[in-house]
């Protein structure tokens, strides 16, 4: 296990929280908020909406702080809540544009709906945002994040495995993603 100080620092950091100190919450809470952020605003794509994420996933964190058993899992675990959080949020923004577009419908009947241009090129960018959500999710929490596959099996409670399998099916979606686009005419 690769063990450095900053692991080490939020380790104790996680403890002395757990037995109730303010400041060490606090000062974990300094430490991981900008990492979630960035997590949330990959997953969201919206700075405010992350915002809101990571609040609501401290909140949570807070709550359930001292259930946590083994202070090394707390990256994982709270990258797993603050997911959640996201996936909480992507569901609310559905439901909202569900019932837009169903007013939209009553209003603009007849509309032709705007053409898709086949020749269009696909590039990385892209080819995440195709992806759904939740494997919008793995790719960030594993390549942007940097966590293990076993903290992020941890995570999400199922076998590494599983995440193992699910990253390598990701990588040849995308693979074969962006070799078709080389292939399309500009």
């Amino acid at each position: 296990m690769d063990r450095n100080t900053d692991t080490v620092l939020d380790e104790y950091l996680v403890l002395v929280a757990q037995a109730g100190s303010k400041d060490a919450f606090q000062r974990l809470a300094q430490r991981w908020t900008p990492r979630l952020l960035r997590h949330a605003s990959r997953v969201l794509l919206d700075p405010d909406a992350a915002g809101d994420a990571v609040q609501d996933a401290w909140l949570a964190i807070a709550r359930g702080l001292r259930t946590l058993d083994d202070p090394a899992r707390f990256p994982g675990w709270a990258l797993a809540i603050t997911t959640r959080r996201c996936v909480d949020e992507i569901r609310r923004r559905q439901r909202q544009r569900t019932l837009a577009e169903a007013a939209s419908r009553a209003v603009e009947v007849g509309r032709p709906a705007s053409p898709v241009h086949p020749d269009q090129t696909l590039d990385l960018a892209a080819a995440l945002d195709r992806l759904p959500p939740d494997q919008q999710v793995l790719v960030s929490l594993f390549y942007g994040e940097g966590l293990s596959v076993e903290a992020i099996a941890d995570a999400f409670h199922v076998p590494p495995g599983t995440i193992k399998s699910r990253l390598h099916a990701i990588r040849q979606i995308l693979k074969t993603a962006l070799e078709g686009s080389d292939h399309e005419p500009c």
